[in-house]
């Protein structure tokens, strides 16, 4: 790939560099948990994937828009002076659903699933829940966020909106998984009627995400923290994440209709920050 073509194709680039580099480090779990080679693989390796993303992002506008652009994505990174609004729904929203679900799951005659259930993740050892959340975090929260909302969804959303940009993102998204299909044991197990319902609970995830990234003005930080918190609570090990992740994610989805319906009714257009240097050349 040489610069000019990059800078002419940056949407393209960027997915070819994050699956590229997402998938070359997951190709040994893959190859050591289907019984390829015999090397041991520690896979703890998991958690390095979604840098794949983040590091892509960082490329691709590099060569893209230069030491300016750089600095402007490292600064969506770490914006935390937002809307107190929008810092309580990034940090806590999640943490409604979970009292939720769990009361529910009570009342259908489950045990409550305490906090101490989700320091329980693949591939490592006892974390607590709040270790976890730091962990899911700082690599898939921070990770993905840097680079499906960071980089992909505000080039989208110049050409085809919000709500269909979400879409395309969550198409990409969903692809970008499929190595993790086969080695991880929660995705393994979900089964092809379980996948189907993930992607499109992913299309959900997509299009909040877009909503929380749009309203706090283009904070990667809030969707990392929204990110890291859903997946505190829908992908520990074992059976903490059963029941609690289908109930969390279906509010999740109602929240999305209301979210949409919303935005029609507002019309918004595209956050300030979306300029000509997000649109392709």
């Amino acid at each position: 790939m040489s610069r000019e073509w990059v800078k002419h194709n940056s949407i393209l680039s960027y997915v070819l560099l994050a699956y590229g580099i997402t998938w070359l480090i997951a190709l040994p779990l893959v190859l050591s948990y289907q019984g390829l080679i015999a090397i041991e693989v520690p896979f703890a390796l998991h958690y390095i994937l979604p840098f794949g993303p983040m590091l892509s992002a960082l490329i691709v506008t590099r060569v893209v828009r230069g030491t300016n652009g750089l600095r402007e994505i490292l600064t969506r990174m770490s914006k935390w002076r937002v809307k107190p609004i929008w810092f309580l729904i990034a940090l806590f929203s999640v943490w409604i659903l979970y009292f939720i679900s769990s009361a529910i799951i009570v009342m259908m005659g489950q045990p409550w699933p305490g906090l101490s259930l989700f320091g329980n993740v693949l591939y490592l050892p006892y974390l607590t829940f709040v270790g976890a959340w730091l962990l899911w975090t700082f690599t898939f929260g921070i990770g993905e966020e840097t680079g499906w909302r960071g980089f992909l969804l505000p080039r989208l959303q110049v050409k085809y909106g919000p709500l269909t940009a979400s879409l395309i993102v969550s198409i990409f998204w969903a692809g970008w998984h499929i190595p993790m299909f086969l080695y991880n044991e929660n995705l393994i197990a979900m089964g092809l009627m379980g996948t189907l319902f993930w992607v499109i609970g992913l299309m959900f995830g997509s299009v909040l995400l877009t909503w929380l990234y749009n309203s706090s003005e283009g904070s990667i930080l809030m969707t990392a923290f929204w990110h890291g918190t859903y997946n505190l609570f829908t992908a520990a090990a074992g059976q903490a994440a059963g029941l609690s992740s289908g109930i969390i994610s279906m509010f999740v989805m109602i929240w999305v209709v209301f979210i949409i319906i919303g935005y029609r009714k507002r019309n918004p257009s595209i956050q300030k920050i979306l300029d000509e240097d997000f649109a392709e050349k």
